[in-house]
């Protein structure tokens, strides 16, 4: 966590400026509910990214919507409704905080997650959906440190006639089978962010939205869809709702959610990317560093590593994006045989479409770290 650059401090800066609370708008406008999980290192005593999440809330074009936050964790969250009153909102509330020690999120060494920590979380998180205003017409879950832009509940609210609406995204498994650095690389025919398929390691929590009526009608939830030390449920559920025929609009061609940490983001931010243990447990995805912390980084790996310039694919018209060439400084291993790691490491039905021609015949099974998007 303290490496995820500081990119909501400095998002802070232009985000948490005062808005004005806009009143609910007329009956016309669909009711959308965001259930929000979070934890203590959320908050002002760890990244600040609630914060930033609950402003890219008021600060949606679209007025008619409602928030619940949600704690499960062994730790206290102490700034949890300082953050809530300070944001000032009606439509936020807190609906629960499980604090005990009987929820652990992890093993005692960090490395894995506790078993059934994922289960007892989405099981929260079902009875937080049913607890959505009887009028909601779209429900959201999302984590703690995600952001949209401000015209993601606008694009949402005009998918009349769909059931579920998956948007494209911002995420550090951008082309996760590619080659590092390289595989945010913006060029003709390459996605401007990863490209949501609704299916298991092609989808994200945060960038899907489900029909509440048809989610209440078919008694959809996520607390049940797996146990043990696995997270996958986002993606089971994404595969469910699709094998059930259910309408899902995709939204193409724009990239509304950022799913923290994202190499667009930290291009923004003049973080440095680090792609160097992508492919395993530790370091699944990549991460942004704050520059200081990666001249440690290289320093540490020394010949091992080089620093390359990369132009990352982004929306110019999200996010504040709006210059056509977004530059990212982007750290990974020097030897082009340890890049093939990358294709080894990430399962067949990860891989993007634009890299499938290139994958490799011997690929890996599900890795523990992917288990979680």
């Amino acid at each position: 966590m303290a490496a995820a650059m500081d990119r909501y401090l400095l998002l802070g800066l232009f985000m948490c400026a005062t808005v004005a609370t806009p009143a609910l708008a007329a009956t016309e406008e669909p009711l959308i509910c965001v259930v929000i999980r979070t934890y203590y290192a959320h908050g002002t005593y760890g990244d600040s990214s609630l914060i930033n999440l609950l402003h890219s809330l008021k600060q949606q074009q679209h007025s008619r919507w409602v928030a619940m936050l949600m704690v499960m964790d062994n730790r206290p969250f102490p700034d949890l409704r300082h953050i809530v009153r300070d944001v000032a909102d009606e439509r936020i509330e807190v609906y629960s905080e499980w604090i005990s020690a009987r929820h652990p999120p992890k093993t005692p060494d960090g490395k894995q997650w506790t078993t059934n920590y994922h289960a007892k979380l989405y099981n929260l998180t079902d009875e937080a959906i049913r607890e959505c205003p009887p009028e909601t017409r779209w429900v959201v879950v999302t984590n703690g440190d995600n952001d949209y832009d401000p015209q993601f509940m606008t694009v949402l609210a005009q998918q009349q006639d769909a059931e579920a609406v998956a948007f494209d995204y911002y995420s550090r498994y951008q082309r996760p089978t590619g080659t590092p650095c390289e595989r945010f690389t913006a060029g003709p025919g390459l996605p401007s962010c990863k490209t949501n398929e609704m299916k298991w390691c092609q989808t994200d929590l945060a960038a899907n939205a489900y029909s509440w009526p048809r989610f209440m009608k078919d008694d959809m939830r996520f607390g049940i869809l797996e146990t043990g030390r696995g997270a996958n449920h986002d993606g089971i559920m994404a595969d469910l709702v699709r094998t059930r025929g259910w309408k899902v609009a995709y939204i193409r061609n724009k990239c509304l959610v950022d799913h923290a940490p994202s190499p667009q983001t930290c291009a923004m931010l003049g973080g440095v990317w680090d792609d160097t243990a992508a492919a395993s447990d530790e370091g699944a995805g990549g991460n942004c560093l704050a520059p200081g912390r990666a001249r440690q980084r290289l320093e540490q790996l020394g010949t091992a590593a080089e620093m390359i310039d990369v132009e990352v694919s982004h929306d110019t018209a999200s996010f504040g994006m709006t210059d056509e060439v977004l530059k990212l400084k982007c750290m990974r291993l020097a030897a082009p045989e340890s890049w093939k790691a990358m294709s080894l490491y990430y399962p067949p039905h990860c891989r993007a479409a634009v890299d499938a021609a290139q994958a490799p015949s011997t690929m890996a099974t599900q890795p523990a770290a992917v288990q979680s998007s």
